[in-house]
């Protein structure tokens, strides 16, 4: 394990992170450079002669139909040119893709403090505070994508694209693009199940069993907002691991370490419910309140955060220590902490 540290745009940052390389793949460092206008990266050779959409879309990690869109659009360039996408490439090359990547006007509102886990010119990840809103309901709260907007426009460019969101009450990592093809890409890992997201709960009630919850999820039709498990809804799985239990009070209660095989809205939360042991705090699943919480935190975090990174042929891990809170929550009903982070 490595700890970086370094200065970006006049702002400190630091990570704790491992780098692997992908099993069969060369590994290819691509020079990415974000301007207000729009990305410049330095592709390296193709493996073998290709079309350039073909390489543009291997090389990059970008579903095919975005590259020939870009392609017809003009918003991709090579010396001021815009390739055919049936030119061949066969040597390294470096391309210009149009975005508006200017900083953005905002309003004058206070925002929270942030702490950034990682940080390059393309991606970032963050630690989600717990009761900020990803991103806006249309409520004028302050959102997460407004704090990381606000110091991309410190940086001078680029846009706060979140690729997976958190629950207001849940805390820790979250992965943002800082550009469309970014965003592009990690969405298509995404979906693919190459971004592996790891969470730890405090929850109370039934003993939980460690393996794998597979329960199909969809909304309840009698509580606005709130989920369930649902024969008719969608498929979703959930990997349990058991790192403490205790009884304390009267109460059983549990630190569960949870893997995401599937992203459904509130999947943890319901799954957990489903099995008799919400997570505390969660009061819409039945959670139980606990004094060391602050007002609508639940005591779900995501604590780490492994994805193959689209330009630096390396796979990244990135974690985020759990909130103070939890330190005095543990205590109180006897739990440990000591192997909170992974193995």
């Amino acid at each position: 394990m490595a700890r970086v540290g370094a200065a970006l745009s006049g702002r400190f940052f630091y990570t704790v992170c491992t780098w692997d390389t992908m099993d069969g793949v060369m590994a290819r460092l691509m020079d990415v450079r974000v301007s207000p206008r729009g990305v410049s990266i330095a592709l390296p050779r193709p493996p073998r002669p290709m079309p350039c959409a073909d390489w543009l879309s291997e090389a990059l990690q970008l579903p095919p139909g975005y590259v020939r869109r870009l392609l017809r659009q003009g918003a991709i360039r090579v010396q001021g040119q815009t390739p055919s996408g049936i030119e061949v490439w066969d040597g390294p090359v470096t391309v210009w893709i149009d975005e508006d990547l200017r900083p953005v006007e905002m309003a004058p509102e206070t925002l929270p403090a942030l702490r950034v886990l990682y940080e390059d010119p393309s991606l970032a990840v963050v630690d989600k505070p717990a009761n900020l809103l990803v991103h806006s309901d249309g409520s004028g709260a302050p959102t997460l994508d407004g704090c990381v907007q606000r110091l991309l426009n410190e940086a001078g460019a680029g846009r706060a694209y979140h690729v997976h969101r958190l629950d207001r009450g849940t805390t820790g990592c979250v992965l943002y693009a800082k550009h469309g093809v970014a965003l592009r890409a990690l969405d298509a890992a995404l979906a693919a199940g190459r971004i592996k997201r790891t969470y730890l709960a405090i929850v109370s009630g039934s003993r939980i069993r460690p393996g794998t919850i597979s329960a199909p999820i969809g909304r309840d039709r009698h509580v606005a907002g709130r989920y369930r498990v649902s024969r008719t809804g969608k498929t979703a799985r959930t990997h349990v691991e058991v790192l403490d239990e205790a009884n304390r009070g009267g109460e059983r209660w549990t630190l569960v370490r949870l893997r995401l095989e599937t992203g459904r809205r509130h999947q943890i939360r319901v799954h957990l419910s489903a099995m008799g042991a919400p997570v505390v705090g969660d009061g819409l699943y039945g959670g139980r309140d606990h004094p060391a919480l602050e007002p609508g935190q639940i005591a779900l975090h995501a604590a780490a955060l492994r994805f193959w990174h689209p330009y630096a042929g390396l796979e990244a891990d990135v974690c985020a220590p759990v909130p103070r809170s939890w330190s005095r929550l543990a205590a109180d009903v006897g739990l440990s902490l000591d192997r909170r982070i992974r193995e």
